[in-house]
Formats: C-alpha cells, structure tokens, sequence
C-alpha cells in the first residue's frame, strides 16, 4: 500500500501536463489589466491631444477677427465640438476671455464667453506676454475624463488647457 503510495505521488511529482494551463491562469489577471490600462492611456493621451488642438484653435479663430459677435462664439463651440468628437461634450467647459493691458500695464478682462463652467474672475498671463496697451485671447479648455473601464484603474479626472494668443489685425479684439 506505501510502496504504491510512494509510486504513484512520484508520477504526480513528475507529470507536467497541466503547468502551462496553471502559469497562464496565474498571469492572465496581469495581461488583462495591462490591456485594459493600455487603452485607457490611450484615450486619456488621445484626448489630451484633442483638448490642446481645441483650444489652440478657439484662440486662433478669434484673434483672427477684429469683432466677435455671439454668433461666431456659437460656430467656435461647434468647431471645438468636432475637434473633440468622437467623445462626448457634454461635461466639457470652454471659456474664451479677452484680456487687456493699459498704458501703465494693468490687465483686466475686456470680455469673456463660456460654456459648461463659470465665469472667471481674474486670470494671470505669463510674464512678458501682455505688454502696456496690449490685449491678449486666452482659451481654457477642461474635459471631464470618465474612464472607459470604470474606476478598475483610476477615477475621473480632468484634463485641461490653456492658449494664449494676441490679436493679429487689431490692438483688441472687440465683442459685440
């Protein structure tokens, strides 16, 4: 009885037929969180890209104006909206916000226009980018990032830019 015991824990010992299937049980929790952390970067990273294009291309479009009227606001939104597709807008803010220097240098918003967030009280330019009788167009795009695969990675979180952009025809760009 111990001699066949003995006889059959070393062919146990020695059969290997279900250690691939054990390894690969083992290290696929490990893959499928590699593959689903792989296409969270990637949306995360695509749409960071589409959220600087959008605001480098709100910026642009009203420093290329000498008046903006409410209209050419809504038809810039919708221009932000198609950058951004296919993800959805619906929790993203835009603001577009006009800033002015007077002759001894101090800045204040001219005027500014929102979607989806606030009105901005004070805003700082960088140094040396808004000089005395200047104006400067400063677009802030915030998306509101919601993971595809829900909270397995990590939480929503907000992705944001700002460009800065003087006027090219004219001292400021007027809103009527």
């Amino acid at each position: 009885m111990m001699r066949q015991l003995a006889k059959r824990l070393c062919a146990l010992r020695a059969d290997d037929r279900g250690v691939a299937a054990t390894e690969f049980a083992l290290i696929l929790p490990i893959l499928i969180l590699l593959l689903f952390g792989t296409v969270e970067i990637g949306n995360a990273l695509l749409l960071d890209k589409k959220v600087t294009m959008a605001s480098q291309t709100a910026a642009d479009l009203i420093a290329q104006q000498k008046v903006v009227t409410g209209t050419d606001i809504t038809n810039i939104w919708a221009a932000i909206d198609n950058i951004i597709l296919p993800y959805a807008t619906d929790n993203t803010a835009y603001t577009v916000i006009s800033v002015v220097a007077d002759e001894d240098g101090t800045q204040s918003i001219d005027w500014q226009q929102t979607r989806g967030g606030g009105e901005v009280e004070e805003i700082t330019i960088p140094a040396g980018m808004l000089g005395e009788d200047e104006s400067v167009i400063v677009a802030t795009i915030t998306y509101q990032y919601t993971p595809v695969f829900g909270d397995l990675l990590f939480s929503d979180f907000n992705i944001t830019d700002v460009s800065y952009l003087r006027p090219r025809t004219v001292d400021a760009v007027d809103f009527q």
